[in-house]
């Protein structure tokens, strides 16, 4: 008998509910000004269910940013039914959809990824290595054979990810909502032309 249609048990939806508290905390203010209390408010619980879930505020950061990268997998998951250009093209746009969706994943990222810490190595060791070398593969064997992966890499995380980030700086400056389907489509267009065409002459 299936079991998809089931209510999922309490404690796991609150778990699920600390989880995106967690995110959107850690993504506003970092790991280290972030708070439990801020956290449990955000998400509608008492603080001490943080710790019947959670032993420690880095456990629950670790599970949070497991839980955002498997969202992101999810989502970029149709895409490896496709192979070469077409592939390459479908990660594109699920990739700008998600951090149009989800902002905090790069919002995070900026907190970590600036100074050393034990959670930029666990980070890197856990989600970001392997995903650096599938996308700068694909860029390679795609249109871009003769491009440094690691500039190819972060052009395109930073060009798919800051207008989401930045989006309340970018509605201050049009009056336009930055994460409509209509801006993201445009977005993923351009992003598409720009880093699926090789460059002129040789660059280092």
């Amino acid at each position: 008998m299936s079991t998809a249609s089931r209510p999922q048990p309490r404690s796991e939806v609150t778990r699920g509910h600390l989880l995106d508290a967690a995110l959107a905390e850690f993504a506003a203010s970092g790991f280290e000004a972030a708070s439990t209390r801020a956290i449990a408010a955000r998400a509608g619980v008492h603080q001490p269910q943080i710790n019947y879930h959670f032993a420690s505020k880095d456990e629950l950061w670790r599970a949070a940013v497991d839980h955002l990268f498997a969202r992101l997998d999810a989502t970029l998951a149709p895409a490896e039914l496709l192979s070469g250009r077409e592939r390459l093209e479908r990660t594109i746009r699920l990739f700008v959809r998600f951090a149009a969706d989800h902002p905090e994943l790069n919002r995070i990222m900026m907190h970590e990824a600036t100074s050393a810490s034990e959670r930029l190595d666990w980070l890197v060791d856990h989600h970001v290595r392997e995903r650096f070398h599938t996308m700068a593969s694909m860029f390679v064997t795609t249109a871009h054979a003769d491009v440094d992966p690691l500039v190819l890499y972060y052009t395109f995380v930073g060009a798919a990810s800051l207008l989401s980030a930045n989006a309340p700086e970018g509605r201050r400056l049009t009056g336009r909502e930055p994460t409509a389907a209509t801006v993201v489509d445009a977005h993923a267009n351009l992003l598409i032309a720009m880093m699926l065409t090789p460059p002129p002459g040789d660059l280092p």
